[in-house]
């Protein structure tokens, strides 16, 4: 991963972990102007088509696993359009589609459209990576997707894989601007964080050495 704010999953972490913790998690949501807007009220459908239209009907959704004709056939898209309640699975039992829309539905209030809409490029694309690198060895007549029965507890490892060799390659699927590619690399820090403090894996992100 690019060398800011660089994290790979490990489990044991550096002795600055709480510092790093913090920034990346605590009180991530109230730097970079990622916060709700005062007066300003999220228009949730709007930030889905728009998501929708961005990734699945780009130049680029050929190289993406699942080809969704709406947002409805997007289990994630679908619960959160509905807003849907969280899976009361236990936590060894919850798919990484469920922890997916999990994440989302925890953190949909606390930033603004414009972060939310980012929060959801990350976790569509990262499914679409996870699908593709868990299938890539298969037939093409056997490729199914995986995010809907395999567990999370694998996630965190295919971080470099996502930035390093699905976005980069693929010229991020359409987000060029370099602030947000950089807020990608901090969303995957939340988001890993995130999953180790909900018992979703083992694996803990850590500042690389």
């Amino acid at each position: 991963m690019p060398q800011r704010g660089r994290g790979r999953p490990r489990k044991y972490p550096p002795k600055n972990a709480g510092d790093f913790e913090s920034t990346k998690y605590d009180i991530f949501f109230t730097l970079n102007q990622r916060g709700p807007e005062e007066g300003k009220a999220t228009d949730i459908n709007s930030v889905i088509q728009g998501v929708f239209s961005f990734i699945y009907q780009s130049p680029t959704s050929d190289k993406l696993f699942s080809k969704p004709k709406t947002y409805k056939e997007n289990p994630i898209l679908n619960n959160l359009a509905n807003d849907s309640p969280i899976s009361t699975k236990p936590k060894n039992e919850k798919t990484c589609d469920e922890v997916f829309y999990e994440y989302l539905h925890t953190f949909k209030n606390k930033c603004n459209q414009k972060f939310l809409s980012l929060l959801i490029k990350f976790i569509l694309l990262f499914r679409e990576c996870y699908d593709i690198s868990k299938t890539k060895d298969l037939k093409e007549e056997d490729k199914k997707a995986v995010t809907c029965t395999l567990t999370p507890e694998g996630l965190p490892d295919l971080c470099n894989e996502f930035y390093g060799d699905f976005m980069e390659p693929n010229n991020f699927f359409g987000i060029y601007d370099p602030e947000e590619k950089n807020e990608i690399i901090e969303i995957i820090q939340h988001f890993c964080i995130w999953l180790f403090k909900n018992e979703y894996t083992k694996s803990k992100l850590s500042l690389a050495s």
